[in-house]
């Protein structure tokens, strides 16, 4: 609790944590938005990249056993919990696969997405990473530990990591990428419904039909569904770690 109140009464903090506490009182669809998710899940993480290349996730599996077992060595470093991470796995195929220029990414926390896209796009020898997050208010210091996974990758210099918040960090981020488009997106931030609405709203100048989208935690409300639905969308949904994964690409597959 002491650690809440003096990042609440941090300026640069206030009003953000505010708006969250807020966000936290939005109609609670999470019960049908896991029934949705459920029975629109038809095949496992692996099974969905095979399907897209075989080949490629073969030759992968073992770059992200590399990951797994570094990020949880790091981690064990650390007398903290920083939370789970999303599906780095699926994130590392697609990045490999679908080279692309530009990455970008809400919700950072210990760093996992980050880490993965980084080796990835290493991999791949080009490619940038852009990021925004905002600090855990329960911990001390929390700013520390964003991304504390990816801070000592090689190829940090393409990684820009913005944690203000997505209303200021996705502003900055379309500055840095100037007249280049989004070519893969992956939300992981807030979770409400509103939250997802706002950054596909900042980012709208920077996303083609092209742009691969992926939506971590669907479960929690019916935004995806919904964001599908009214879009005329093509979408896949992959159970991940008792949690769903929302993903839409033109000629994905």
């Amino acid at each position: 609790m002491k650690n809440i109140l003096i990042n609440v009464i941090k300026k640069k903090n206030f009003f953000l944590i505010i708006k969250k506490i807020f966000k936290r009182f939005e109609k609670n669809t999470s019960v049908d938005a896991k029934k949705w998710a459920k029975l629109n899940t038809k095949q496992t993480t692996e099974n969905f990249c095979r399907s897209i290349d075989s080949s490629l996730f073969d030759e992968i599996k073992s770059d992200v056993e590399t990951i797994k077992i570094e990020g949880k060595n790091k981690l064990s470093e650390l007398n903290i919990s920083l939370g789970g991470g999303g599906n780095y796995l699926l994130l590392y195929f697609l990045i490999r696969k679908l080279k692309p220029l530009n990455v970008v990414e809400t919700g950072v926390a210990a760093g996992w997405s980050s880490f993965a896209a980084l080796r990835a796009l290493k991999r791949n020898g080009k490619g940038k990473l852009f990021s925004s997050d905002f600090p855990y208010f329960r911990l001390a210091n929390p700013e520390q530990y964003i991304g504390y996974l990816a801070k000592n990758e090689p190829n940090k210099e393409n990684w820009f990591l913005d944690i203000r918040g997505d209303d200021i960090a996705l502003p900055e981020i379309i500055k840095r990428i100037k007249e280049n488009k989004i070519d893969l997106f992956h939300y992981d931030s807030d979770k409400s419904y509103s939250g997802r609405v706002n950054a596909l709203k900042i980012l709208s100048s920077k996303i083609t039909p092209q742009t691969v989208i992926i939506f971590d935690d669907i479960q929690d409300n019916l935004h995806f569904r919904d964001f599908v639905n009214q879009n005329k969308k093509e979408f896949y949904v992959l159970e991940f770690e008792d949690k769903f994964i929302g993903i839409v690409g033109k000629n994905l597959l």
